[in-house]
């Protein structure tokens, strides 16, 4: 994965995270539009990726969840 496919997939992440659609079936569509590989590096960057989508969240809206 370069970095360019990296920001592609960061910026896809962050605008369907916080609408209602899904921001995981985008993000693997990008990454076949994209003719990302499907390896282990691959996989646990996508999941970092909408970890941190998830702990933004959290983080902003802590006192609802508390």
């Amino acid at each position: 994965m370069t970095v360019f496919q990296s920001i592609i997939i960061a910026i896809v992440e962050g605008i369907t995270e916080l609408i209602p659609i899904s921001s995981t079936g985008h993000m693997i569509i990008a990454e076949k539009l994209l003719k990302i590989d499907d390896d282990a590096f691959n996989t646990v960057f996508t999941v970092a990726i909408q970890l941190g989508a998830i702990l933004s969240v959290v983080v902003l809206y802590w006192r609802k969840f508390f």
